[in-house]
């Protein structure tokens, strides 16, 4: 009985002393690999965009999305739903093309700004508005360690 006490003061011990493995937010290998995980999510992104595949470009958002950029501030995600259905079903959307300029990452929040370019047609061929803008947009890591875009925020 004795040993089985001495063993499980050690091991609490042994324990308590150990640290926590933390991610550390600042290096350079975390930068990147954070980098690398948003780059594929925002080229997946904007195609989906591109291709008006509303559910795709959807399940980009996180739940708690807001949307500063376009149709007004403050869209939620069902309020964009809705708004860019409206325009998949009035214009085609070609030439879009997408620059990060910087990408700053911590445990849970990704910062990024970039240049974006787009063209969107009237169905009836009578109508083009050309885009060209710059923004930045707020990733939040997810429970399964992925990225969604939490905010946008962007001016023309």
């Amino acid at each position: 009985m004795k040993k089985a006490i001495y063993f499980g003061i050690v091991l609490i011990f042994f324990m308590s002393c150990q640290q926590k493995k933390q991610t550390n937010t600042t290096s350079e290998e975390y930068q990147a690999e954070v980098k690398q995980q948003i780059a594929q999510l925002d080229k997946l992104y904007f195609e989906a965009w591109e291709n008006k595949d509303l559910d795709s470009t959807l399940s980009f958002l996180d739940k708690g999305f807001i949307n500063m950029f376009s149709f007004g501030p403050s869209q939620t995600k069902e309020e964009c739903r809705e708004a860019w259905s409206g325009v998949f079903d009035a214009y085609s959307i070609d030439n879009v093309e997408f620059k990060s300029i910087e990408l700053i990452a911590d445990l849970n929040y990704a910062f990024e700004t970039g240049l974006f370019k787009q063209r969107w047609i009237t169905n009836d061929k009578q109508d083009t508005l050309l885009f060209d803008m710059r923004g930045i947009t707020v990733f939040k890591k997810q429970g399964d360690g992925g990225w969604k875009i939490f905010r946008l925020i962007g001016q023309q």
